[in-house]
């Protein structure tokens, strides 16, 4: 305290809540590090698993190891409520900073760096195969993030890599360019992210050409508005000097009457199309409309209207092949409530498995879809209990992908159309093909449910009560159900006769 004499009474305590910080940081290493030896143990665990379900089956030693790491990371992530990816992600972090890194785990430990820069040193070398470089990296990795932050530490730890193993580096350049991929998820309601990995010399130059091709795009946009503000202005001040004018013989003031004229033709124009004095609201059709999209905004339409419309003129063998792949066009599935097309509500469509759109987007889709679904739902649970269509065809697998939307397993979001439709009591061991008896399972838990020692139990409404390998209970809903209120869920089976389809039997679709 006395080297603090005469300091603010504002930064005695920040220096005392700093100590405390950098307390707090040092037992969050250590937790971090626990967790680590925590984590690096399931391996083992999986490992004898393996060993127990081989001694139990005929299977494959491979196919054993892959169903017991599928059955432990699905009890894990459920209890710890994280997803199956992350669990596999700290798992592989555990493994390679127990084995590989341990160095760097200690000073974790000991409040040296965070977690978060133990594991940005550990991803960065754990791809260098030379134990001895390897080394090199680590020694020269950790001075380096006790006096970086995350951020730059990861740029450094990069150009580090590339500098000891340069080699390497270009064998895994070729196997990342190998794992190209376009994928899309939800960021907020009513936007998308489309993710592309992509060469990175192909990426920076399509980005820079969005980039100029929007940029040329915007300059257009304003100097039309430019164009046009001067234009109205010019013509409002002439015609605000007119009147001041004062002519001395006849001729001038003859002219100078059908100039006024002119001139004030053209400030009611002005004014009609949105000008000073004019009423915005009006939308009077004669009036300019201008562009005023911003440079990312329209970077992101011109990405979108590339991908929908321009054709694949660099694909394909021949020239049916190209014309046979540019003729794709791309397919969304949204569900609509019946008022919103009508203009009675405001909200509520949806991109199946996605997120919400706009209303506007949803009647303009609408207007364009070449078939049609009616989905009833019970007002109280808004679980759907039928699914109409005009021309009936595997009406069960739609009611469904509108119920269900997902993957049913605890934990998982892939979206529906891209998972099986199981059977909760297998079909060979007596189970029915209804409603009440069939979920969505992705490939890797509908392996999971019949072959591990996971087992799952379907009640009304569509609820799936799961029993873990330990016996612990993880129930999971249809993503649609809204509760308000502890109401019971109705019974889906189809063959019962549901008020809601009763009710609707006989009425039109109101689109």
């Amino acid at each position: 305290m006395s080297a603090l004499m005469g300091v603010s009474p504002v930064l005695a305590e920040v220096d005392e809540l700093l100590d405390s910080l950098v307390s707090s940081r040092e037992a969050a290493g250590r937790a971090f590090a626990a967790e680590m030896f925590f984590f690096a143990r399931v391996a083992d665990l999986v490992q004898r698993r393996e060993a127990e379900r081989g001694a139990r089956t005929d299977r494959a030693v491979v196919d054993a190891s892959q169903l017991a790491m599928r059955e432990l990371f699905a009890e894990i992530a459920a209890g710890l409520r994280l997803s199956e990816w992350q669990v596999a992600r700290k798992v592989s972090q555990a493994s390679t900073l127990v084995g590989l890194f341990y160095e760097t785990l200690c000073d974790a430990s000991g409040g040296e760096f965070s977690g978060e820069h133990a594991v940005l040193i550990a991803e960065a070398g754990v791809v260098i195969d030379d134990a001895v470089v390897r080394a090199q990296f680590e020694a020269v990795a950790r001075d380096m993030a006790r006096e970086m932050t995350p951020a730059q530490l990861k740029a450094a730890l990069s150009g580090l890599v590339v500098r000891l193993d340069p080699e390497g580096t270009q064998q895994r350049v070729r196997e990342a360019v190998a794992r190209r991929k376009v994928s899309v998820r939800e960021v907020e309601p009513g936007l998308a992210r489309i993710t592309a990995d992509v060469p990175v010399a192909e990426g920076v130059g399509a980005v820079g050409r969005l980039r100029e091709a929007a940029a040329v795009l915007f300059g257009q946009n304003q100097a039309e508005k430019t164009a046009h503000e001067a234009t109205t202005t010019a013509a409002a001040d002439s015609a605000g000097a007119e009147p001041a004018d004062i002519a001395t013989d006849a001729d001038a003031k003859t002219g100078d009457a059908a100039s006024g004229a002119e001139a004030g033709a053209q400030a009611d124009d002005f004014d009609a199309g949105g000008g000073a004095g004019s009423d915005a609201d009006a939308g009077d059709s004669a009036g300019p409309v201008f562009d005023d999209r911003s440079v990312a905004q329209i970077m992101a339409d011109m990405f979108c209207d590339l991908l929908l419309t321009a054709p694949f003129a660099g694909h394909g063998a021949t020239d049916d092949a190209r014309d046979a792949l540019s003729a794709i066009r791309p397919q969304v599935q949204v569900t609509i409530p019946a008022e919103t097309l009508t203009g009675a509500r405001v909200g509520g469509a949806m991109v199946d498995g996605i997120g919400p759109v706009g209303d506007d987007t949803a009647r303009r889709l609408a207007g364009g879809a070449g078939m049609w679904s009616r989905v009833f739902t019970d007002p109280a649970t808004g679980v759907p209990v039928c699914v109409d269509r005009y021309r009936p065809s595997k009406r069960q697998k739609r009611f469904l992908q509108a119920r269900d939307q997902q993957c049913r397993f605890p934990g998982c979001r892939r979206r529906a159309v891209k998972c099986d439709i199981d059977h909760t009591v297998p079909h060979a061991a007596g189970g029915p093909t209804c409603l009440c008896n069939l979920e969505h399972f992705c490939k890797r838990h509908h392996t999971v449910k019949h072959d591990t020692a996971w087992d799952v139990e379907q009640r009304a409404g569509g609820v799936l009560i799961f029993t873990a390998p330990t016996k612990r209970t993880y129930a999971t809903r249809p993503p649609g159900t809204v509760r308000f209120e502890p109401v019971a869920l109705i019974d889906p089976d189809p063959h019962d006769q549901h008020m809601i389809a009763t009710q609707y039997a006989n009425d039109p679709a109101p689109f």
